[in-house]
């Protein structure tokens, strides 16, 4: 049995990939944060200089890495995070929007063994 690192690596270039249930997923997740962040403005409108800011956006950052696995602009939206006044647009949502569902290819039936 793989641990679960091994399943999470499994994917064309070690890439967990981007089903429609990770991607509703990670939506919940931004959503919910850049939800917090514009009802809770006065806590957040420091960008990189509010602890609470930092807090949440380094939480959001690994539930989507755990939940989507490494994408770059995953990366991307977390600098644009740290930076006062874009940081209470919602980031979030708009990268995991941004991210294609990859479709599965059909399984190819398996021809049996035997001589040729």
């Amino acid at each position: 049995m793989k641990g679960w690192l091994a399943r999470r690596a499994a994917g064309a270039g070690g890439m967990v990939p981007v089903t429609r249930k990770r991607r509703n997923i990670a939506l919940a997740v931004a959503m919910l944060a850049d939800a917090a962040q514009l009802a809770l403005i006065p806590l957040f409108s420091e960008g990189a200089l509010s602890p609470f800011d930092d807090a949440l956006d380094a939480v959001v950052a690994l539930a989507l890495l755990f939940v989507l696995g490494f994408r770059w602009p995953l990366l991307l939206a977390l600098g644009a995070e740290l930076v006062p006044g874009v940081d209470l647009l919602p980031t979030w949502t708009a990268v995991v929007l941004a991210l294609p569902i990859e479709k599965t290819p059909p399984a190819l039936p398996r021809r049996p063994a035997g001589p040729a």
